[in-house]
């Protein structure tokens, strides 16, 4: 089996690099510490073009191996503690949504769960239908970065689902107000991020992210999503840690 790269932190994403350019960890440390290399981090964004990958293969004078396709990758949301609450494996927006509130509402009386529910299907099929596809093909989302999914503020935010959230929360979807499930969530749920395998969709992109990671102070910085869940669920076998988070 080909090495499948991940990024639970600056060690790890070194060696990460390292396999997927076929260099000792050294010649990565070197690269970043490269004056060229640091001029171009100034713009962070530029961290994913192509002048930037054309320089670090200069540096390294190697490109990506083409026979990496996939990575562990970071999904954040909440459990009640338990891994029998992966079972299913992690589902894609749709599906992941009503198992969500199915695994809540207990706590919940037979009215509001109905109220709940039927609320939570429209709004993945709008917040879907702004993306520009259909609430079967959205979803799992996932971070490159246990970093950005644990603690950068979009990982803290989408540690509830967004379609749950707008229970309770205005947005673009609607004006919330309609049920406040925060109280059970923040009083049983524990946050977790979902460590898995997925398929790389673009191994430039995936390498700009861990060399953004690392040049960035923190490492909290998050450039770009290179996995797409097309609504599939990720299989209970691919899911290889389920890493608890304050």
């Amino acid at each position: 089996m080909s090495f499948i790269p991940s990024c639970d932190h600056r060690e790890d994403a070194t060696r990460s690099l390292s396999e997927i350019y076929a260099v000792p960890t050294e010649k990565i440390d070197k690269v970043l510490r490269a004056s060229e290399v640091l001029q171009i981090a100034e713009v962070y964004s530029q961290i994913n073009s192509p002048w930037f990958h054309f320089v670090v293969c200069h540096l390294l004078k190697t490109s990506p191996r083409t026979d990496i396709t996939h990575a562990y990758y970071y999904h954040s949301t909440s459990y009640a503690g338990c891994p029998s609450w992966f079972d299913e494996g992690l589902l894609g927006s749709s599906q992941g949504v009503g198992r969500f509130l199915d695994k809540i509402t207990e706590w919940l009386s037979p009215e509001k769960q109905l109220v709940a529910k039927q609320a939570a299907r429209g709004i993945v099929k709008l917040r879907s239908e702004y993306e520009g596809s259909t609430a079967e093909m959205c979803g799992p989302y996932a971070w490159n970065t246990f970093t950005a999914a644990s603690s950068s503020p979009s990982g803290v935010r989408y540690r509830v689902p967004e379609a749950i959230q707008d229970l309770w929360s205005p947005s673009f979807c609607g004006s919330g107000e309609l049920i406040d499930l925060r109280g059970i969530i923040e009083e049983r749920l524990n946050p977790v991020v979902v460590k898995f395998k997925g398929k790389i969709s673009n191994i430039d992109d995936y390498c700009a992210t861990l060399w953004a990671y690392l040049l960035s102070d923190g490492g909290e910085c998050h450039l770009t999503h290179t996995f797409t869940g097309n609504g599939l669920a990720i299989p209970k076998e691919d899911i290889v840690a389920l890493m608890e988070v304050p």
